[in-house]
């Protein structure tokens, strides 16, 4: 049995396993969730103070528009994510530009999170997150895509489990 397993443990490690990070049908990459609430009014206090949530995402820039029962929140900001920027050496943090909104509806709630992008340490694009640049090496870029798709998977579980509270 233990050579089996070696022997797929293996295979995995050497295939090119690329992060699953979904895509709308123009093949950017966006994470999109609508989720049932049980009191519109919470939920709507929840998500305006999700956006001062410590360590989680760095805000540059917060706007919402509100209506009767309705609110939309929209954040710009960054993610640090450890990749390394050269086959050779540690890893490094890495700026992840994004940007995301929570869209609070009559019983419900939407999130959306997309426009990632590569930013320098200040602030400015370097490339979109969905455009491998051709200096970049695929091994890098792959470990980029997992580790970017991994923070966000966090920060949307955050997003769930903080509205949920009372």
């Amino acid at each position: 049995m233990r050579p089996v397993v070696t022997i797929c443990l293996f295979i995995l490690l050497v295939s090119d396993a690329v992060a699953q990070i979904p895509r709308t049908t123009a093949g950017q990459f966006q994470y999109y969730g609508e989720i049932l609430a049980e009191n519109t009014t919470h939920t709507i206090a929840r998500a305006k103070s999700f956006f001062n949530q410590p360590f989680l995402v760095h805000w540059d820039t917060v706007a919402s528009v509100e209506r009767p029962a309705n609110l939309i929140l929209t954040g710009k900001g960054y993610i640090t994510v450890k990749a390394k920027l050269h086959d050779i050496g540690t890893p490094s943090f890495v700026p992840v530009g994004l940007l995301m909104r929570i869209e609070i509806l009559n019983g419900h709630y939407r999130y959306t999170i997309d426009h990632f992008e590569v930013i320098d340490k200040e602030g400015r694009s370097k490339y979109a997150l969905e455009d491998k640049p051709e200096s970049v090496k695929s091994l890098v870029y792959d470990q980029l895509l997992q580790n970017t798709h991994k923070r966000v998977s966090f920060v949307i579980g955050w997003l769930k489990r903080y509205m949920k509270e009372e």
